[in-house]
């Protein structure tokens, strides 16, 4: 019961984020010169639009069900750039698919991981078999904890302040994604995780965090935030190690 009741509060909300923000109801995402959103006017079909040559196609998404409108036709691009998400739960379709589909039908496909019946995936990494999805912890003030898992995962690979554990339920320890679900990310190698905003700074909360090692980045020598925000995108994009940037992890209880 209780996990039904925040499924049913996880609907509410993001319902909410993507009929009311702007650029969220049936919005687009673009890689690889194309364009692609879910069709608000044939359900069960995305349109793709290639920037270089001007020709829309409409292909059918052949497994559609219609609980996949509960996400009010948003859409997100894996950092990675292999699938594109749907709103909200475990479903996605592959980015090859849908660049080639030039009208013909593609298939949506689905991640299993941990506690995903009570969870939204927010990004993925194919390479590595990682997952990060949200938990609604109080839909009336939109406050979430996070899930890493690995795909057919078990278990939160992180616990403490701000991700979620299906045995300890400490409400304080949330945050607010702000004007999107999909705010957070898993770095394009798969190595650092982001479940919010980016944000390296010693303060920050839930922050960016090593997967492998389970600790916390930040940069101890810098003062200027501009700086740390600099160097925190370098590193989440994998252009420099964490060593070159003189940034440091720390164990976070």
């Amino acid at each position: 019961m209780i996990k039904f009741k925040i499924k049913f509060f996880l609907w509410i909300v993001l319902v909410a984020i993507t009929t009311n923000c702007w650029g969220a109801y049936y919005n687009s995402v673009e890689f690889d010169d194309i364009i692609v959103r879910l069709d608000k006017d044939k359900v069960g079909y995305i349109t793709v639009h290639n920037k270089t040559s001007g020709i829309d196609h409409s292909c059918e998404i052949s497994n559609w069900d219609n609980s996949m409108l509960n996400g009010a036709g948003e859409i997100s691009l894996t950092s990675d750039h292999v699938g594109v998400l749907i709103a909200s739960g475990n479903k996605y379709l592959e980015a090859e698919d849908v660049k080639n589909c030039n009208g013909n039908a593609i298939s949506v496909y689905s991640i299993p991981y941990f506690d995903q019946e009570i969870s939204t995936i927010i990004d993925m990494n194919f390479e590595k078999k990682l997952v990060l999805a949200l938990v609604v912890v109080d839909a009336h003030f939109r406050a979430y904890q996070a899930i890493v898992s690995n795909f057919n995962g078990r278990k939160n690979i992180f616990s403490g302040k701000g991700f979620w554990s299906d045995s300890v339920k400490n409400t304080d320890d949330t945050f607010s994604p702000g004007n999107t679900l999909y705010l957070g990310k898993i770095s394009p190698n798969g190595r650092f995780v982001a479940p919010n905003d980016l944000d390296c700074s010693i303060d920050s909360f839930p922050g960016v965090w090593d997967i492998a090692k389970g600790k916390k980045v930040f940069f101890p020598s810098d003062k200027d935030a501009s700086v740390i925000d600099s160097k925190c995108q370098e590193l989440f994009s994998g252009k420099q190690s964490l060593n070159e940037l003189g940034g440091k992890l720390a164990t976070i209880k």
